[in-house]
This record gives C-alpha cells, sequence and structure tokens, in this order.
C-alpha cells in the first residue's frame, strides 16, 4: 500500500505525473473501484434509507397506514386525506396530490411512488399491490429478504460507477495519446490510463458534490479541471527523439 499512497502524493505534483506509468495496475483499479464506491455512496445511502423506511412502517406504523386503493394507476384515499407518518430518519406521506412533503423519504402521491432521490415510479409499473393489504403482504415478503436486496443493489450501483470510469477513463486517455503524438511526446496508450485513472480523482470528488448540491456549474467545472490535469500530464511528458 506504501506504493498507492506514494501514487496518491504525486497529484499534487504536476512534474511526477508521467510516473504514473511505473504504477501497478492492481493499484489503478483499486483506485477506480474507490471512485466508484465515492459516486455510489450517494444512492447507496437513499437506497438504505427506504428500505429502512419500508421495515419501520411495516414493523411499527402498520397501523398508521390508511386505508387505499390503486386503480387505473391512480391512488385513491379512503378518506380522501392526506397522512403523513413520522418515521426515524424522515416521514412517509400517503396523498391525492402530486407532490409530498420537503422531509419525505417516501411519498404515495396521486400518479407514482416517489422515493427520495430517486426517479419516480409509476403505479402503472407497479401492478404486485392494488390497495393497502397487498402492499403489506408485498412489503413483507421484501423486507425478509432486505440485506440480501440490499448488498445486490450496492453492488450494482458500484459496478455501473465502476464500468462508467473506466470507460471515461479509457475515452481521455485514447484522446491525450493522440494528442500527446501530434506535439512530438513520448505516448503510450496504458501510461496515459494509469495517469488519467489517478487524475480524475479531483474531478470525481466535484462530481459527487453535484450529487449532493446540484449545480449546472459542476460537470463543466469538472471537466474543465480534467482537461487541465491531462494537459499538465502532457507537458512533462519527454519529447520524442527525432529519427536520424
Amino acid at each position: 500500500m506504501n506504493r498507492y499512497r506514494t501514487a496518491l502524493s504525486r497529484l499534487l505534483k504536476p512534474k511526477k505525473y508521467p510516473l504514473y506509468r511505473i504504477t501497478p495496475l492492481r493499484y489503478v483499479f483499486l483506485h477506480i473501484l474507490l471512485l466508484a464506491l465515492i459516486m455510489s455512496s450517494p444512492g447507496i445511502t437513499h437506497i438504505y434509507q427506504s428500505i429502512a423506511a419500508f421495515t419501520q412502517l411495516i414493523e411499527e406504523k402498520e397501523s398508521e397506514i390508511p386505508e387505499f386503493t390503486i386503480n387505473q394507476g391512480q391512488l385513491n384515499l379512503q378518506r380522501h386525506e392526506e397522512t403523513t407518518i413520522a418515521l426515524n430518519n424522515g416521514t412517509v406521506t400517503f396523498t391525492e396530490d402530486v407532490h409530498g412533503k420537503p422531509t419525505d423519504i417516501l411519498t404515495f402521491t396521486k400518479d407514482q411512488l416517489l422515493i427520495n432521490q430517486m426517479n419516480p415510479v409509476d403505479y402503472h409499473n407497479l401492478n404486485m399491490f392494488e390497495d393497502k393489504a397487498s402492499m403489506l403482504e408485498l412489503v413483507k415478503v421484501y423486507t425478509q429478504s432486505s440485506y440480501f436486496y440490499f448488498m445486490l443493489i450496492v453492488f450494482v450501483l458500484v459496478l455501473f460507477q465502476f464500468t462508467i470510469i473506466l470507460l471515461k477513463a479509457s475515452f481521455i486517455s485514447l484522446i491525450a495519446h493522440w494528442t500527446a503524438l501530434l506535439f512530438s511526446r513520448k505516448s503510450r496508450f496504458m501510461n496515459w490510463f494509469k495517469m488519467i485513472s489517478f487524475l480524475l480523482t479531483l474531478p470525481t470528488f466535484i462530481q459527487y458534490i453535484n450529487l449532493l448540491v446540484p449545480n449546472s456549474f459542476f460537470n463543466p467545472l469538472s471537466w474543465c479541471i480534467m482537461i487541465l490535469l491531462a494537459g499538465a500530464a502532457g507537458w512533462y511528458m519527454p519529447l520524442r527523439k527525432a529519427a536520424k
């Protein structure tokens, strides 16, 4: 791990960027995995909160869940009154409106199930339940294996982010390799791949912040920083010897 720490320390020393070529591939892939874990962490947190909310809702708050039916993809409350149930980490709201509360982890709206920080799910795609009783039965089945499903989702999220970062590093490395050759620098694709995999650290942290505090400024900023870092790496690469 000393060599991995040494590789991390080079991030602050642009003159040593070319030395990433001697970094073993196992540390390169380890770094990509750590970046993937960072990018996956918000999604993992929201999934965990959602599972915990369903579990607490069934085990402790079942009596507070209002009677409802779902017909033709629309939620109909028996008393037509909005109900908000307080949980440890937030709230669950059943409403015939299209919006819930800012504190909601789960919101059963008129047309969709809203899960915090995730894409809404239409009731048309949730044909496994059509009223309170069938929902309780379904959720109880899933919560019995909640840890398995949670670990499966974590694996998929991390694998997805790992693949995205791997493809991004490969694409940027290929462009950087061709550009370096145009400027008569000694260049190999694999050397660039190792460099870019580590130089993606700061842009990845900026994109992570964008997940927590969405702002259209962060994505272009991360790419600008990536271009500057790749340019610095190319600047300090040695020139090719002229053919005799």
